[in-house]
């Protein structure tokens, strides 16, 4: 049983290590001038929605994690809550280093992907 347990703690540790947590700040200034008026951590695989603030740029990063098979992750932000493709505003490229994304919109949700 104890073999079980550890096995299943394994897996459940390497699919976390496995998928990428992105670090996510908007400004309601251009260049991700300080203070961020809104901040989330989206995960691969979920949807979250974030504060509908008005912003004029956001940053995102890889907080840990990463993607499999060679594939690359992507931030798409959305003008709704729920990531509905119909509401897709943008997606970029994201990797360990932060990056700051000109925007001039209202988020409302994020989402994770490997691509």
């Amino acid at each position: 049983m104890l073999i079980k347990t550890i096995a299943i703690l394994s897996t459940l540790v390497a699919a976390a290590i496995a998928n990428p947590t992105i670090g996510y700040a908007g400004y309601f200034y251009t260049n991700c001038t300080a203070p961020s008026i809104d901040a989330a951590n989206a995960y691969a695989g979920s949807c979250v929605n974030v504060e509908d603030f008005p912003i004029k740029s956001f940053s995102a990063y890889i907080e840990s994690g990463s993607c499999t098979d060679g594939t690359s992750a992507v931030l798409n932000t959305y003008t709704a809550s729920g990531c509905d493709d119909s509401t897709l505003y943008r997606t970029v490229s994201v990797d360990g280093d932060k990056q700051c994304f000109e925007a001039d919109v209202t988020l409302f949700s994020l989402q994770v992907e490997c691509v």
